[in-house]
C-alpha cells in the first residue's frame, strides 16, 4: 500500500511517499520540500493573500510529486500557522476546491501524538522512556514516552519563527537581547519539563529541521560526527555553536557554510530554544530524530485503516517484530509454534550444563521454533526446506547474517536430516555457528515431537540430567502416545550430541483438566493426526520408561 503524507508547517511544507508492507512498516520512496514560511502571518492572525497563493502553489507542486507514485491515499494536516489564522478555515477549502486535498487541521495535542509515531520506530524505546521535543515554526512539542504509549504531551507556542517575530533585537543580537529572549523561553518551557522531569526519563531525543542545522554546523566545527547527517548534538557544542552565530550579521549568517540561507534570521532563536531544553532538561547530550510528524502521518493512517497492520506496540523489540511479521505473512501455527518454543526453552534452560549455550543462543532457538512450520505456506511436502528460503529471503531486520542463517538452519533440520556437512547451506557456516545449529535443532527436534499432535497435550517437562540417561518427566493433559513415539525418534540427534540415552516418565493427569490442551469444538485441526487422536477412547495415562 502506497501512502502520500502532506506535513503543512509553519515554517515549510513537507511531502513524504511511502510504502506500507502487510507487516507495517514503512519504506519512504520519495521526500520533497518547500520552505514557505507560512508562519509569517502568526503575529497578525491572518494569511495575507501573498502567503496563501504561496502556500497553494507549493502543495500544488508537492501533490503533482505524489501523484507520480499513485498513492493509494493522501493523507495531509496542517499545523499551528494555519490552526491560528482567522482565515485558515478558507485556506482549507481553497486547497480541497482547487487540489483537490482534505487537508485536516490539527490541534497541538494531536500534532504531539503523531509526532511521537513517526519518532518512536526511529528511536530505540525497549525499556526506555525518552523526552522528545519537536522545534518548529510555530510550536514547540514535548512528549514523554516509551515504546508502548505517551505518559504526557504539551504544545507550547515557541516556534522559531514566532519567536523571531516577537524579539526585536540588534543585527547582531546585543547580550541584553539574548538574555531576555532566554528569560521569555525558559519561563514556558519551565512548567512542562519539570513535570516531565518528575515523571522521569532515560534521554532526551531532538526532531525539526532547526535541531539538523544546528547539529550540522556543530559538526563542521569539529565538535559532531564526521560523516553522513550527524546523530547526536551535545549541548557543549551547541553553546558553541550558538556563540559563534552571535557573532555574526544576518548577512554573515546567511553565507555561512553549511547553513540553509533561509534559515539565517531564525537559527538564534531555534539555539537559545534548544539551549533552553537542554539546561532546564540537564541533558549532556540528545538524540536526533529524523522521522517525526509526516511518518507519524502515515503510521496513524495505517493503524486506523488496516487493523493488525502494526506491529510496533505488540512488539518494540525490533528482532522479535522482524520475526512476528514474517510468521504471520506466512499464517504460522500459532498456538503450536508457541507452544513448543516453551518447551524448547524449557529444555535449553535445564540442560545448560551439557550444551554450554548463552541466553542469546536461547533467543535464537525461540525465533527458530516460531518459524520453524512457515513453509506450510508454501507447501506441506518439504516445508521444513521452503522454512529456511523463506528466513533466508526475508528482511530480518536486527539480525547478523550469521544469526540469520543459524535461525533459518534450525528451522530447515526441526525434522527429516539431521545437519550434515555435505549440505552447502550448512557447510559454509562457520564452526562455531555449526555447533549451535546442530544442539539447538536437536533440542527442537525433541520439544516438536512433544506437540506432535498440536493438542498441546504436554503442558510442561522436568529434565534430570543422570551420567548416562537423561529423563524428560512430562506433565499432560492427556495420554500422550504418539507424542511419545515420535520423541523417541527424533531424539537420536539429541541422545548423539550430548551422550546420553534418552528416557520418558508421564506424570499423571490432575482430576480437574486444564481445558488448553483440548481441542475445543470448531477448531481448525491442523494434522489429520490430530482428528484420529480427539477420535480415540481416552485411556488412563501410563508411566513410561
Amino acid at each position: 500500500m502506497r501512502i502520500a503524507a502532506l506535513d503543512i508547517g509553519s515554517n515549510s511544507f513537507h511531502l513524504i511517499v511511502s510504502h506500507v508492507n502487510p507487516g507495517g512498516r514503512m519504506e519512504i520512496l520519495d521526500r520533497a520540500k518547500e520552505m514557505v514560511r507560512f508562519g509569517e502571518t502568526l503575529k497578525a492572525g491572518m494569511i495575507t493573500p501573498d502567503v496563501f497563493r504561496r502556500g497553494l502553489d507549493a502543495l500544488r507542486s508537492l501533490k503533482r510529486i505524489a501523484d507520480r507514485h499513485q498513492p493509494d491515499a493522501l493523507v495531509a494536516v496542517a499545523t499551528s500557522a494555519v490552526r491560528e489564522a482567522q482565515n485558515g478555515g478558507e485556506f482549507a477549502r481553497a486547497v480541497r476546491d482547487e487540489l483537490g486535498i482534505d487537508m485536516r487541521v490539527i490541534r497541538g495535542q494531536e500534532e504531539a501524538h503523531l509526532i511521537y509515531l513517526g519518532a518512536r520506530s526511529a528511536l530505540d524505546l525497549a525499556g526506555r522512556r525518552v523526552a522528545l521535543f519537536d522545534v518548529g515554526g510555530g510550536s514547540t512539542e514535548l512528549i514523554l514516552a516509551d515504546a508502548r504509549e505517551c505518559y504526557f504531551t504539551i504544545s507550547l507556542k515557541l516556534g522559531a519563527l514566532r519567536l523571531r517575530d516577537e524579539w526585536q533585537t540588534a543585527d547582531p543580537p546585543s547580550a541584553r537581547e539574548v538574555s531576555s529572549l532566554a528569560d521569555r523561553v525558559r519561563g514556558a518551557l519551565e512548567p512542562g519539563i519539570a513535570r516531565v522531569r518528575a515523571m522521569g526519563f532515560d534521554f532526551v531525543a531532538l526532531t525539526s529541521g532547526t535541531a539538523f542545522a544546528l547539529a550540522g554546523l556543530a559538526a563542521r566545527a569539529g565538535n559532531g560526527a564526521g560523516g553522513g547527517p550527524p546523530r547526536v548534538l551535545t549541548f557543549r557544542a551547541l553553546c558553541e555553536v550558538e556563540r559563534k552565530l552571535l557573532s555574526l550579521s544576518l548577512a554573515e549568517r546567511a553565507k555561512l557554510p553549511g547553513l540553509d540561507p533561509r534559515r539565517a534570521d531564525t537559527i538564534i532563536p531555534g539555539a537559545v530554544l534548544l539551549r533552553a531544553i537542554f539546561e532546564l532538561s540537564g541533558a549532556d547530550h540528545a538524540t536526533l530524530c529524523e522521522p517525526a510528524l509526516r511518518e507519524g502521518i502515515v503510521a496513524d493512517y495505517v493503524a486506523k485503516n488496516r487493523p493488525g497492520i502494526q506491529l510496533v506496540d505488540e512488539f518494540p523489540d525490533q528482532r522479535r517484530r522482524s520475526v512476528m511479521e514474517l510468521a504471520r505473512r506466512c499464517h504460522y501455527p500459532e498456538a503450536h509454534s508457541h507452544h513448543v518454543a516453551r518447551l524448547s526453552l524449557s529444555i535449553f534452560h535445564q540442560t545448560r550444563e551439557l550444551h554450554g549455550l548463552t541466553n542469546s543462543d536461547s533467543l535464537l532457538l525461540e525465533y527458530a521454533t516460531i518459524l520453524h512450520d512457515i513453509g506450510f505456506h508454501i507447501s506441506g511436502n518439504r516445508h521444513h526446506r521452503h522454512a529456511h528460503y523463506l528466513i533466508t529471503t526475508h528482511d530480518m531486520r536486527g539480525f547478523s547474517q550469521e544469526e540469520i542463517d543459524i535461525i533459518a538452519l534450525i528451522a530447515r533440520y526441526h525434522r527429516k536430516t539431521a545437519p550434515k556437512k555435505s549440505h552447502p547451506e550448512f557447510a559454509k557456516a562457520s564452526k562455531e555457528a555449526q555447533k549451535k545449529v546442530s544442539k539447538l535443532t536437536a533440542i527442537l527436534r525433541v520439544a516438536d515431537s512433544l506437540d506432535r499432535t498440536h493438542a498441546t497435550l504436554v503442558r510442561a517437562v522436568r529434565c534430570t540430567i543422570n551420567p548416562k540417561t537423561i529423563e524428560l518427566r512430562l506433565e499432560t493433559d492427556d495420554d500422550p502416545e504418539l507424542e511419545l513415539w515420535t520423541a523417541r525418534r527424533k531424539g537420536d540427534l539429541f541422545e548423539e550430541l550430548f551422550g546420553r540415552r534418552l528416557r520418558f516418565a508421564v506424570d499423571p493427569p490432575s482430576e480437574a483438566m486444564s481445558p488448553k490442551g483440548l481441542a475445543k469444538e470448531g477448531d481448525q485441526v491442523a494434522h489429520p493426526v490430530l482428528a484420529l487422536k480427539q477420535a480415540r477412547d481416552r485411556r488412563p495415562a501410563k508411566s513410561r520408561t
